[in-house]
């Protein structure tokens, strides 16, 4: 299936379509991009609920474990993204390594990652805004304001967050150029004032507020990393941009590793001065840099806060808006979502699929609350990565070439699907069991022996190793010519399981509204995507041509 897409000229206009977006972006304008994207929501809501209820202190070790989990991750982006220079970000990987029924699912589900994300800050945007306001003596008027409604947790109407919806999406029909100007600017402000927070909240660090450093445990930190995850979603959406960059090949391993890092930094700072400042008890879960100073007697620090959260949080709405639209372009493009999507404006902006985020991240954000929708948020992302790191083992022990642009196979072997059916039987075994793996860990509790514990970790870590020795004894067929992610098959396969233990971590509910939001997404596709596919375009010979 891949490889006649491959080879098909028609195939390679539409599943490469990114040539028809305008190439204007370099590394630095990636790291804004992905810097913007990733540093919002995660230092200004989602550290104080963790401190708070999962971590303490130790919600320095969630933002590491969940670090190292994305820069695992980040190397297959990396070499996939430099394999592949277009835009769609894991969609696009997805369905070039593995088919177009994955990529469907990948697309689809990533706009938990991107639509619902830019809700979810929105919302976080509207609360600051409004700490804004009251620093400098003011008050919002009923109307605008955020109101909760009685008896109920999941929902709230906020005006003030579809409102930032509105002013961002505006900005992005301005094409992508534009807006990597406006975004610098947001990037900059964004980045001094968390230097501000770290440099000047050091002064007021009291050690003793670190003591119990894990009073949670190591498992709160864990549990942590689950939900502190929604943190660094961002990083990948720099892959997003990849038929807009001007050396791809050069910037976007730059772009993605240097956001990833820069993200990392700032985190392991805020984390040790926020809980330095006030006692992890004493938290303000929904503010809680700009309550901290306030803790602190230190007001016009609060103002500072205050302004630089909401232009935080502005970045990071707009990003999550830039990111989703050309997802469903290319999805568009290639015959799975509705060809509107794939409409440019003279910008070279796509206008339609714009539009339809803008006004439905709106929707969902001025009626849901933004604890409702994290968790979703992260299983979506977390599965994205997994199927990535599982798409570069696919890729390099394959002889497919992946560039959309080729013509021919590179290689003169003929392709064996006996050989790749195993791979992927082996991958999907290795998923399996790293499910197990994860609920043992998760569980121990319930094991009412050590020996039982013990007992379940040797039958599903033995069944992981096994398979890992397995693919590794498999020659690679298909080296990149570009950035090679290291240690295949043992980097991906630890990305693989590394994803799926924060997955399980998250609460049972969230992973069954992602159940329902992925059978929403088979319907679209069997009821329109499967029926105007560009692969069901080919004629059954030009098929067969594209296995030999």
């Amino acid at each position: 299936m891949q490889a006649a897409a491959s080879e098909n000229p028609e195939m390679n206009e539409g599943h490469g379509g990114g040539g028809d977006l305008k190439k204007c972006l370099k590394w630095y304008d990636l790291i804004s991009y992905g810097v913007g994207s990733t540093v919002g929501a995660g230092v200004l809501v989602t550290i104080g609920i963790v401190a708070k209820l999962d971590a303490g202190p130790g919600v320095l070790f969630s933002f590491l474990f969940a670090a190292a989990a994305c820069l695992i991750s980040a190397f297959c982006y990396s070499e996939f993204a430099t394999r592949i220079p277009l835009s769609g970000s894991a969609y696009t990987f997805t369905y070039v390594a593995l088919g177009e029924f994955l990529g469907w699912f990948i697309g689809w589900n990533l706009t938990l990652e991107y639509c619902i994300s830019a809700s979810a800050v929105a919302r976080g945007w509207s609360s600051y805004f409004q700490k804004l306001v009251e620093a400098f003596g003011g008050e919002l008027p009923w109307w605008i304001a955020d109101q909760a409604f009685k008896g109920t947790d999941l929902f709230s109407f906020s005006p003030l967050s579809g409102l930032i919806i509105g002013l961002c999406t505006v900005v992005l029909l301005f094409g992508v150029k534009d807006s990597a100007r406006f975004n610098m600017v947001m990037t900059i402000i964004n980045i001094s004032t968390i230097l501000f927070v770290i440099i000047l909240g050091a002064f007021y660090v009291n050690t003793d507020n670190w003591h119990p450093f894990l009073p949670f445990g190591i498992n709160g930190s864990f549990a942590g990393a689950a939900v502190v995850f929604f943190s660094y979603i961002g990083f990948d959406s720099v892959t997003t941009l990849a038929g807009e960059v001007e050396n791809p090949t050069r910037d976007l391993p730059i772009g993605i590793v240097g956001t990833l890092m820069i993200a990392s930094v700032l985190y392991v700072g805020v984390s040790l001065v926020l809980t330095g400042m006030v006692n992890y008890t004493n938290l303000d879960a929904r503010a809680p840099l700009a309550a901290a100073f306030a803790h602190v007697g230190l007001g016009w620090a609060v103002k500072i806060v205050a302004v630089g959260s909401v232009t935080a949080l502005t970045a990071s709405t707009l990003c999550s808006l830039l990111a989703q639209p050309r997802i469903y372009y290319q999805m568009a493009k290639d015959g799975l979502f509705f060809s509107r999507f794939a409409t440019l404006n003279k910008r070279q902006a796509p206008v339609f699929g714009t539009v339809f985020t803008g006004v439905f991240a709106a929707i969902l954000a001025m009626v849901l609350d933004l604890n409702a929708l994290a968790d979703m948020i992260s299983i979506g992302t977390l599965l994205a990565f997994s199927v990535v790191c599982g798409g570069v083992v696919m890729a390099r022990y394959d002889d497919q070439d992946l560039d959309p642009s080729s013509r021919v196979h590179l290689s003169p072997r003929k392709r064996s699907w006996v050989m790749r059916l195993s791979l992927a039987v082996l991958l999907f075994l290795f998923f399996v069991f790293s499910v197990g793996f994860s609920f043992v860990f998760k569980y121990s509790d319930l094991f009412p022996t050590n020996v039982g514990f013990i007992l379940g970790i040797v039958f599903t870590a033995v069944p992981l190793l096994v398979i890992t020795i397995l693919i590794f004894l498999r020659p690679q067929l298909s080296t990149p010519r570009t950035f090679a992610c290291p240690f295949v098959p043992f980097t991906p396969l630890l990305g693989m399981l590394v994803n799926t233990f924060l997955i399980i971590q998250l609460p049972l509910g969230s992973i069954y509204r992602v159940l329902i939001w992925s059978a929403v997404g088979f319907l679209i596709y069997f009821a329109y995507g499967i029926r105007h596919s560009r692969l069901n375009q080919i004629s059954p010979s030009e098929r067969i041509n594209g296995e030999e």
